[in-house]
């Protein structure tokens, strides 16, 4: 009897083992490169990290590249797991927020021969803003009815609008902008200047969707694995294997 015990008692630890190195997570992102992009490396600085850390306990992340508002209603309505994203209270009824993981340096990008200075919403009133569709930007700045907004679905399109004369200003973060500069808009880059200043630093955390049946665990995961790899060096040289200096701590919760 002793024998048939131990013998159940493995082949339940062997299912369970099995289960959670089974277990397959659905990150899905649109194209913001450096972060989520399936053309670079690991599909980006992003999906890399996340995998890496939810890789060390066993759990297998697989990246679907989708535009932004559809990455938020596949999550809202349990298509995909994950998301990487940043802080904004409409989601909260359908996700749940990690630590965060990295911080975003976002800034207003000018056409050259303009001179704009940033000093809070107000100077924005005389200016078209052209903002990424579904970004969490700043709740103030997205319900200002002041402010003359336009929206498409990325920052090239926002570029090439900034350098029509459609718009006057764009909001990017800035490793994307540098991205960006240096590949698609290399013959325009000379065309644009960052508004001096940043507009806000937004901290980048891990969305698991609230009804996936392993939400905590996967977020204390995701927490306690971050924070060894910043320990061991393994954050680090991920950075740097996407030509990026690596932060030397974490942004605080």
């Amino acid at each position: 009897m002793k024998r048939t015990w131990t013998l159940l008692l493995l082949a339940l630890l062997t299912i369970s083992t099995f289960t959670a190195q089974a277990e397959v997570l659905r990150l899905a992102g649109n194209v913001w490169p450096p972060y989520t992009d399936q053309r670079l490396p690991g599909g980006g600085l992003s999906v890399e990290l996340v995998r890496t850390a939810l890789g060390r306990a066993g759990y297998q992340v697989d990246y679907i590249e989708v535009p932004w508002e559809r990455a938020l209603l596949g999550l809202r309505y349990g298509r995909y797991d994950l998301v990487n994203a940043w802080p904004a209270s409409g989601r909260m009824e359908y996700g749940s927020y990690s630590r965060p993981f990295l911080t975003n340096r976002v800034r207003w990008i000018r056409r050259r021969d303009q001179h704009i200075a940033y000093s809070g919403r107000d100077s924005l009133i005389p200016y078209r803003i052209g903002l990424v569709r579904g970004y969490a930007y700043s709740e103030a700045l997205e319900h200002d009815a002041r402010l003359n907004k336009g929206y498409a679905a990325n920052f090239v399109q926002l570029a090439k609008m900034l350098g029509a004369g459609r718009i006057d200003l764009t909001l990017e973060d800035e490793r994307t902008v540098l991205f960006h500069l240096h590949r698609e808009l290399r013959d325009l880059q000379d065309a644009y200047r960052f508004v001096p200043g940043a507009f806000s630093l937004l901290d980048l955390s891990l969305v698991v969707r609230t009804d996936h049946p392993q939400r905590e665990e996967i977020l204390a995961t995701f927490n306690r694995e971050i924070e060894a790899m910043l320990a061991d060096g393994s954050y680090a040289e991920i950075f740097h294997r996407h030509g990026l200096p690596a932060p030397v701590s974490l942004p605080q919760p």
